[in-house]
């Protein structure tokens, strides 16, 4: 069969439009507004984590995932100085295993460090082995700061039976060079 130089372009602009149309899908990570709060708690209750306090929280920061004008993911991080509290990750059932909650936290820890975070605490029921998987280190409690402890979520809304776990923001001494 014959082509011309029309059928190429013909054929090179559908691909240029279909590439355009998977982006335009692709979910996105933006910080979070006020206004994602209402679909943020629903996504949170859905996954069956603490909410209570997530409105009185002073210093925390989200990140969401949209695909196609929905909310999709969310991950928070509760700050204190140099040190913060990983709060939140969730993503919604239909769009898991498919890396979005990586992708959410790698932002949140990029994000984070930039601004001057050190040290990334969390606690887990479920997912110590997705956090294990990405660098996060079993801790026990004794040892994470003094003003993390003092947050809601390690007074009251996770249970003591709750795995506590740790990361490190700051680049090791190793790779300094």
């Amino acid at each position: 069969m014959l082509h011309t130089d029309r059928d190429k372009r013909t054929r090179s602009q559908r691909v240029w439009l279909l590439r355009v149309v998977m982006l335009s899908r692709q979910p996105t990570i933006r910080l979070g507004q006020d206004a994602d709060l209402t679909a943020v708690l629903a996504l949170l209750k859905g996954a069956g984590l603490p909410t209570a306090d997530l409105t009185s929280v002073a210093h925390l920061h989200l990140w969401v995932l949209e695909a196609e004008g929905s909310l999709i993911g969310v991950v928070g991080m509760e700050r204190f100085g140099t040190r913060a509290l990983l709060r939140s990750l969730a993503v919604a059932p239909s769009y898991q295993r498919r890396g979005m909650g990586h992708q959410l936290v790698a932002r949140l820890e990029r994000e984070a460090q930039a601004d001057g975070v050190e040290q990334l605490v969390l606690l887990t029921e479920t997912a110590e082995r997705f956090f294990r998987a990405i660098g996060y280190e079993v801790i026990d409690r004794r040892h994470v700061p003094e003003e993390i402890k003092q947050s809601a979520e390690f007074r009251s809304l996770c249970p003591a039976s709750a795995v506590c776990m740790s990361k490190s923001l700051t680049p090791s001494r190793a790779s300094v060079k």
